[in-house]
């Protein structure tokens, strides 16, 4: 929808310059209707991905009950995921609650820090082809507004996405800190300080909404695999 409504109003700014379908009636109504197509489009977008907004919010409900059933051997989700965590061994409580935590941070950190460019360039592109027909076009009131809301949406995402990435940065930089301090002694009255971390990243995660993307995920999977076991490592988490 998006790359259709850029493209439509790139058409319709071309039309309305060089006067292509000025003098022809019947193209001239071809072109109402494509203009009306064109808002609709863009309102469906913002229909469509406030719904994913919410189906992102219940996923991540479901997600969070089994984030616990794995990290305290419990059953609140009802089914418990295989194969999700890589430390699926480790004792239930507070420090595998953590770790996983830990596993979860960083994987999501560089996948949507890998995510950030392909945001910003979707944004921009679209930014410039509206700043063009808005140039060129002596449009009504309304009809400006509809087509100005989709970049706008699409920088507020943009500029999400790196709020997120600073605010996942910093958080790594947390757990990183923590589990060094761990590292050669017993996990010992650490739990207010773990729980302050799982809940910062829960509360990051709600704040972006931002589902991270598969495709991107499928091509890491192998070096954040790597990159998640020299962590260990370095850690002592085993």
């Amino acid at each position: 929808m998006i790359y259709a409504s850029t493209v439509i109003t790139l058409l319709l700014s071309i039309n309305e310059k060089y006067k292509i379908t000025d003098g022809h009636t019947d193209l001239m109504v071809y072109a109402q209707v494509v203009i009306a197509i064109n808002l609709i489009l863009i309102v469906s977008y913002l229909i469509l991905d406030f719904q994913a907004t919410y189906i992102f919010s219940r996923a991540e409900r479901t997600r969070t009950l089994q984030y616990l059933d794995n990290s305290f051997d419990a059953n609140f989700a009802g089914r418990k995921i295989e194969n999700y965590f890589s430390l699926d061994k480790l004792n239930a409580g507070f420090y595998k609650l953590s770790v996983n935590c830990f596993e979860n941070a960083f994987h999501t950190f560089s996948i949507i820090k890998e995510m950030q460019a392909k945001a910003y360039y979707k944004a921009v592109a679209v930014i410039l082809a509206f700043i063009f027909s808005a140039a060129v076009e002596d449009k009504g009131i309304v009809r400006s507004l509809i087509e100005a809301i989709l970049p706008l949406a699409l920088l507020q995402d943009a500029v999400k996405i790196s709020f997120f990435i600073s605010r996942l940065e910093n958080l790594l930089d947390n757990f990183k800190s923590f589990f060094t301090n761990v590292r050669n002694t017993d996990f010992v009255n650490k739990e207010p300080e773990a729980m302050r971390y799982v809940i910062e990243y829960e509360t990051t995660l709600a704040w972006a909404s931002t589902p991270t993307e598969s495709a991107v995920f499928f091509a890491m999977k192998d070096q954040l695999a790597l990159e998640w076991d020299a962590l260990k490592a370095e850690y002592k988490i085993e």
